[in-house]
């Protein structure tokens, strides 16, 4: 009776062992960590993370250098010049002085029309002086308009540049979505194995222990005639074996915590992250078709690839539009005025202009062409490359989708089947040591029990890891970056 009893308060010790396995207890500095915050920091952290969001940013840079062909230009020319030569007359020039200032400014708009207004002003002296006017000032704006007629012609063309770089901007963009979710899944995973190897731990201590009470059970019973002396060897090599479980379990933590670590990129000093939250085991009903739906609909890399496809599109477009010979219309109208002073030039070129006028076609047709022809082959080659991509992706989601719902049904089978599992192998131990306790049972066959209780337990554990690791990659199939977790 009494043997019974004590083997009861074992299987009590380990009842109340396993229900703070959920909540473990922190050794020294240990620090309990929720899944949201490491979701969180690693979002805030991550330097693969941080290097997309580089990369978004170099994107963006693009687009706002492609917006830079329609800016408005200011220029400006100043200059001094000088001619000494022999006189081929009698009174000849022997010298000449010339100086220049000029204002201009220029835009392009996306019509492809460019247009230019220039205020130039010059003065002209010579030795010796002329009988004209010397010196002579003269001062005159002018404007000149380009538009081209064949290639480069409409606003499409002449911004084929600017979107094809303002959409690889969204992409980028969608591929730091992308990075962020793909990065959440793998902060979960390294989260739910740390859970699980902690988990393993206190399965790992509550076999130990009870093979050490095993041992002194023996000891015991040795002591009253009832088991021969050699029956305490098996118990304590159990107990040593045990206990080299332990040192492994130990291993496990450091290597997964250093995997989380990596990923949140927090420092190695400080205390153990320790898990505080449970896996989720409330089972879901999934549908294959509505969640292949959702994920063609919201994954950021589906995304960024179809933006890919439609840049590379109009680069295609450009490149067969620049196969085209050029020709521009350009025109030209302007007045001035010139005279002995400065302010009277100026005068002159509002009450007595001289002006002049310009009007006239540009054509450039290159007799090989081997440049445009060549850029054309590669952006269509890229064309094809995104849209051959584009397919192949979603081919990959729909068998990852399909691989996915089928994990996650099998895990919640394999949680059910733990669970009955570690009830059935609890009552067998229960059985062999009340066997044990009356003399029916050996110490290998509680051993065996208890292995096969720890083993069971460890299982459970195990599939319930495996469903939250399955729920993970559920969101990242998706393109979901915090789904439950208020992110």
């Amino acid at each position: 009776m009494k043997r019974t009893l004590e083997a009861l308060m074992v299987l009590l010790a380990a009842v109340l062992l396993l229900g703070l396995m959920s909540r473990p207890a922190f050794a020294g500095d240990a620090r309990p960590l929720h899944i949201a915050d490491a979701v969180r920091l690693a979002l805030a952290n991550n330097l693969g993370l941080e290097v997309r969001r580089d990369e978004a940013e170099i994107a963006l840079g693009a687009g706002e250098a492609a917006r830079g062909e329609f800016d408005v230009r200011l220029e400006g020319e100043g200059s001094l010049g000088a001619k000494e030569s022999a006189p081929y007359l009698p009174d000849g020039v022997e010298k000449e002085e010339t100086a220049g200032v000029s204002l201009g400014a220029s835009k392009k708009f996306i019509t492809g029309t460019e247009v230019g207004v220039t205020w130039k002003n010059g003065r002209y002296s010579s030795t010796p002086a002329s009988p004209l006017l010397d010196p002579a000032w003269s001062s005159g704006l002018s404007l000149t308009v380009r538009q081209p007629l064949l290639q480069g012609l409409g606003i499409e063309r002449q911004t084929a540049s600017l979107r094809a770089a303002e959409t690889r901007s969204d992409a980028a963009r969608e591929l730091v979505g992308f990075e962020a979710a793909n990065l959440a899944a793998r902060v979960k995973a390294a989260y739910w194995n740390l859970f699980y190897a902690w988990q393993e731990k206190r399965v790992k201590e509550l076999s130990l222990s009870l093979a050490r009470k095993l041992s002194e059970e023996t000891k015991e019973r040795i002591a009253a005639g009832k088991l021969a002396k050699v029956d305490i060897h098996q118990p304590r090599s159990e107990v040593a074996r045990r206990e080299e479980g332990l040192i492994s379990a130990d291993r496990l933590i450091g290597l997964y915590e250093d995997e989380l670590r990596l990923l949140v990129n927090a420092p190695v000093l400080g205390g153990p992250f320790v898990p505080a939250d449970k896996p989720p085991t409330a089972s879901l009903t999934l549908d294959a078709d509505a969640v292949l739906k959702r994920a063609l609909a919201s994954r950021p890399d589906i995304r960024a690839a179809e933006l890919e496809l439609r840049a590379a599109g109009i680069e295609s477009e450009r490149a067969e539009d620049n196969l085209r010979p050029s020709l521009d219309m350009v025109g030209a109208v302007g007045q001035g005025g010139t005279d002995s002073s400065y302010a009277d030039s100026l005068g002159d070129a509002v009450d007595n202009p001289e002006t002049e006028w310009q009007a006239g076609l540009v054509l450039a047709m290159p007799l090989e062409n081997s440049a445009a022809k060549g850029l054309r082959r590669q952006a269509s080659a890229a064309s094809r490359k995104a849209a051959n991509s584009l397919a192949l992706l979603r081919l990959e989601v729909e068998k990852s989708v399909r691989t996915t719902v089928r994990d996650v049904q099998l895990a919640q089978k394999a949680m059910d089947a733990t669970a009955k599992t570690a009830l059935a192998t609890k009552k067998r131990l229960e059985a062999e040591e009340a066997k044990f306790a009356v003399g029916r049972a050996t110490t290998l066959d509680v051993l065996t029990a208890q292995e096969a209780y720890a083993q069971a337990l460890s299982y459970e554990k195990q599939s319930e890891v495996g469903y939250a690791l399955a729920l993970a990659e559920l969101e990242r199939i998706q393109g979901r970056v915090g789904e439950g977790l208020g992110l």
